[in-house]
């Protein structure tokens, strides 16, 4: 089953991997995440579920040449984007490996920060993960997470679903960041991990459409893309028809997210 899992997950992102860094949130979240870390010149960051960079380039920056920034991720499309920009960058201090995060195995102490963005909900064993990762960091290390909140893609993503459901009723439409979209899920996810104290805070953004077609990167570069490439040709057409019909006249895409933050005594 966590195998299963495993593949698609690496199955939609492979997918999704030619359009999703194009889309500005994931570098925006990214970024903001990393800017909460205060990290200094030469430490020495952990990037779980890391993508094609979005946290792990700008915390290489962050720790300069003298630090060093490991990002790990399922998908090798994404490390490989993550790698290429790297070297463009000239960030020859920013590694990148593709693995399950659940296979790492780490000597206490090895990092100063640990974030993962956007990939902690699709652990199965989500505290499992925390509290392993929590015994990697150094004295005074800081270990973030980044998580959807509760408005995610707003109005599209829920017109899209609805479209998609208009196709084939019986398409499995849950999603793995509900398990972690209220902070009181976050909490419970770290006091099952036995981490404390935390702090938790909000962020919200709006993505400017200049039309409803402008919209349909963030379908093709998330996990939506899955549902939207299992539809027969003729569905993909119907459904995209759809989407945009229902989005003539809005001008932005609503999102919120939740940044958790621990640091180790």
């Amino acid at each position: 089953m966590i195998g299963a899992s495993r593949a698609r997950i690496a199955t939609t992102y492979t997918q999704a991997a030619d359009t999703l860094d194009s889309l500005p949130f994931w570098h925006l979240f990214g970024r903001r995440t990393v800017e909460r870390l205060g990290l200094m010149p030469g430490a020495r960051v952990l990037d779980l579920c890391c993508g094609s960079g979005a946290s792990a380039l700008p915390a290489a920056e962050a720790v300069g040449p003298s630090g060093a920034v490991l990002g790990v991720d399922l998908t090798e499309a994404l490390v490989a984007q993550a790698r290429e920009k790297a070297a463009a960058r000239g960030l020859h201090h920013a590694a990148f490996q593709c693995a399950p995060v659940e296979s790492l195995s780490f000597p206490p102490g090895s990092f100063d920060a640990i974030v993962s963005v956007f990939g902690l909900f699709f652990i199965e064993d989500m505290a499992a993960l925390l509290a392993r990762a929590w015994e990697w960091l150094a004295p005074g290390g800081v270990l973030a997470i980044t998580t959807w909140g509760e408005e995610v893609l707003a109005p599209g993503e829920t017109l899209f679903w609805d479209a998609v459901r208009a196709e084939h009723p019986s398409t499995e439409t849950s999603s793995h960041a509900a398990r972690l979209d209220t902070p009181e899920k976050l909490a419970r996810v770290f006091e099952d991990a036995g981490i404390w104290p935390l702090d938790i805070t909000r962020d919200s953004w709006e993505m400017p459409l200049e039309s409803p077609e402008a919209f349909w990167p963030v379908i093709m570069g998330t996990s939506n893309r899955a549902a939207y490439e299992a539809l027969p040709p003729d569905a993909r057409m119907r459904v995209r028809a759809r989407v945009t019909e229902a989005l003539r006249g809005v001008r932005g895409t609503r999102m919120e997210v939740l940044y958790a933050l621990a640091r180790r005594g």
